[in-house]
């Protein structure tokens, strides 16, 4: 009997021992595993800081060269209805009375649609980025039709 209560307290002893230890080794696993893993998380919170801060100069470049073009297709635009304008002027100058009151309705129109792009850039200065695709695209539809206008 004294063997027996010898050798179970020698293994409760053993196992207490070596539980202990592994359970140290676990903690210190675990700690490390949780700093790796913090790590790991800030390197990747500041990746995605710098990705959308990429992106975001990405896209204010992207809208500050739409821009440009469309300032540049705008006056283009403004320039075509000047010269309509002056070759109406023109006309009327020479044209009978018929004649005049169509080029007179003529030259109108035009200075509204040369008034409405002239709107239309003042807009687009304003316009935020968010907002600027579906700007750009009401925009030249404007451009769009005039132009189809001046090749009547």
């Amino acid at each position: 009997m004294k063997k027996i209560t010898w050798l179970v307290a020698s293994l409760m002893l053993m196992g207490t021992v070596t539980f202990t230890s592994c359970s140290e080794k676990t903690k210190d696993s675990a700690n490390e595993t949780v700093e790796e893993a913090k790590d790991d998380m800030d390197e990747n919170v500041a990746d995605a800081k710098a990705d959308i801060k990429e992106a975001g100069d990405d896209f204010e470049a992207k809208v500050k060269k739409d821009k440009a073009d469309l300032k540049e297709n705008i006056d283009e635009a403004v320039a075509k209805i000047d010269a309509k304008i002056e070759e109406a002027d023109a006309k009327m100058d020479k044209a009978a009375e018929k004649e005049k009151a169509k080029w007179k309705e003529r030259k109108a129109e035009l200075n509204k649609e040369k008034e409405d792009l002239k709107e239309s850039w003042k807009e687009t200065e304003n316009e935020t980025a968010d907002k600027w695709d579906n700007f750009k695209a009401k925009t030249q539809a404007k451009l769009d039709k005039v132009k189809a206008d001046l090749k009547d």
